[in-house]
């Protein structure tokens, strides 16, 4: 119930639309309803004047038809605009949630995205919002309200008709909760297993594309496929129970009940014929027996739309589990960055707790230096630039930006003064231009051609035909390596930061591109601190300071020199790859 209640308050973003459409679905079902009426005169009218052997005048049979059909067609023509005005509405109200759910997720923690797949975080904002819209938006809501005054109407007018048929068929009203209520009860775990199986699909689909060249080189198709097709299978069967259901609790048993209401009615009216009580003309028998057959039909179409209106719950349950994690606490405070000074004091932190990462952490880097960072896979490098962004927050300890702690001042000002080139570059849809601009309007394309020069990507472009305006598709797959990485660099340097981080830049660049990267950051370094995380030794020789880490805390400290001097672990790596380079 509580889902429902949130998605039905989203209507209010449309309360006008959603107004005016439902206003004009019940007059369209009014004029539905009023129209047998008008069949029923002319029934009365043709089977009178045929009892009594007069002429039947064309005018008023016309008089009467123009009627009857004029009702039916001004009927669909409002039911038509109604669908139109709550359809409208239904998209609106769509976009706003997806837009909401969206903007929420770019501000969740990134430990949200840890341990969830991108497929299914994507699913929740698009599939089922789509879900939403034409279940619950545009079909249940507006719908179950139109059948819900169809049948209220026909009991009212069945009554109105022939009090002791319609006074009877509200026998028929408890069965019709007890018919819902089960439907109900069985179609939910069902409508749960099918979006979630939708889910590991979109997953399972998302992951094997990404990772296509992997699969098929360890040749893992057969496995993928059978993985695919257990999840697909899984989808089915609950398809299938679903249909079973639909046909037994709508179709069918909607058939049976209304042939058999049909019948003891017929019975009824019968009964009254052969005792020669019976009072109902022609046309009024046309009205019973149409209206019996009318309380069937949107009776049956609520319990179908009960299908959707579980969906609706379910999908809406998926997106506002997302919408409810909360995002971290944010100070209003702005971070000035000016000079670049980085500062770990005494530092401790665990992604998870009882699991530390960092131990005790503590170092100063000053305005313009170049620190290395070292250290075998697992030993803490990427979780002090994970800090520094303040991606997490450390359980312990401090860590200043020109003296101040940035856990007192919000994220983005943190962020706004650090520029950052991955080990595995990301390239998003588009140009190579935005690309480097990251849309962002401040930065001219002046300055996107200063950024490629610098980083001596310049013959790259140049053999482009459209140049800096050449496409991008996802994730720069029609890009080398090394070009992806120039682009990540000059994207950094465009945005001009205080602050740069380069993460295992250059371990996926071949030797030629890597000298020309070196050349260019040897440049673009001067004023700005630079922390460089390396497994090859060679790119971070000229360092000012180096800190090796092993295990989460700082074993060695000091320059190249110095750390060569200790003949420690720095040493015994540094000789290892000299010793492996020349082989």
């Amino acid at each position: 119930m509580k889902t429902f209640n949130r998605l039905l308050s989203y209507v209010k973003y449309r309360k006008f639309s959603y107004l005016i459409g439902i206003l004009l679905l019940l007059i369209s079902a009014a004029l539905t309803i009023y129209a047998p009426i008008i069949g029923s005169r002319l029934i009365n009218y043709v089977s009178l004047q045929t009892q009594e052997a007069e002429v039947i005048e064309l005018n008023i049979l016309v008089t009467f038809f123009v009627q009857y059909l004029g009702l039916i067609i001004l009927s669909v023509a409002i039911g038509y605009g109604s669908f139109l005005i709550l359809a409208f509405a239904s998209n609106d109200i769509s976009r706003i949630i997806r837009n909401e759910v969206h903007e929420h997720m770019q501000n969740l923690p990134i430990s949200y995205f840890d341990d969830k797949p991108a497929a299914k975080i994507s699913a929740r904002i698009v599939n089922d919002t789509e879900v939403l819209r034409e279940n619950f938006y545009q079909n249940f809501s507006t719908q179950v309200l139109l059948q819900v005054v169809q049948v209220v109407g026909t009991y009212v007018a069945l009554i109105l008709v022939s009090r002791p048929v319609g006074l009877t068929m509200l026998i028929m009203l408890p069965i019709f909760v007890l018919w819902q209520l089960g439907y109900m009860k069985m179609i939910q775990p069902l409508n749960h297993r099918w979006r979630e199986s939708v889910s590991e699909m979109n997953s399972q689909t998302a992951e094997i594309v990404q990772g296509a060249s992997i699969v098929q080189i360890f040749q893992r198709q057969e496995s993928m496929a059978d993985d695919f097709e257990k999840t697909n299978q899984e989808w089915l069967d609950s398809r299938r129970k679903t249909n079973y259901i639909d046909s037994t609790l709508t179709w069918n048993l909607s058939g049976f009940l209304k042939n058999t209401v049909t019948l003891l009615v017929m019975m009824y009216l019968g009964t009254l014929f052969t005792e020669g009580i019976l009072g109902y003309s022609m046309g009024v028998l046309f009205i019973l027996i149409d209206y019996v057959n009318r309380i069937f039909d949107p009776i049956t179409m609520i319990v179908r739309l009960m299908t959707m209106f579980q969906q609706a719950l379910v999908a809406g349950h998926r997106v506002f589990e997302m919408m409810d994690t909360p995002i971290e606490e944010d100070s209003e405070r702005e971070l000035i960055v000016k000079a670049g000074q980085v500062s770990f004091n005494k530092v401790n932190f665990g992604y998870k707790t009882g699991q530390t990462v960092l131990k005790d952490i503590n170092f100063s880097v000053a305005q313009g230096e170049t620190v290395g960072l070292v250290g075998h896979t697992g030993s803490g490098k990427s979780s002090i630039i994970n800090l520094l962004f303040r991606f997490y927050d450390p359980q312990a300890g401090q860590i200043l930006l020109d003296g101040q702690n940035i856990r007192e001042y919000n994220r983005e000002s943190v962020r706004d003064q650090m520029g950052i080139v991955l080990q595995e570059p990301y390239l998003f849809t588009g140009t190579i231009a935005s690309n480097i601009s990251m849309n962002d309007a401040s930065i001219t394309e002046e300055m996107i051609q200063d950024a490629i020069n610098k980083v001596g990507a310049r013959p790259m472009i140049d053999k482009l035909e459209l140049g800096i305006h050449t496409p991008v598709v996802e994730k720069g797959q029609s890009l080398s390596s090394g070009e992806r990485q120039l682009i990540s660099f000059a994207r950094t340097l465009a945005s001009n930061p205080k602050i740069l981080i380069l993460d295992e830049a250059t371990s996926h660049i071949d030797t030629e591109t890597e000298e020309v990267i070196q050349h260019a950051m040897n440049v673009v370094k001067e004023g700005r601190t630079t922390f460089i995380i390396a497994h090859r030794l060679s790119t971070i020789q000229n360092a000012d300071q180096i800190i090796l880490l092993d295990q989460g805390m700082i074993k060695e400290h000091g320059n190249h020199q110095e750390l060569l001097n200790l003949e420690g672990q720095y040493a015994e790596m540094f000789h290892m790859q000299a010793k492996a380079a020349t082989v």
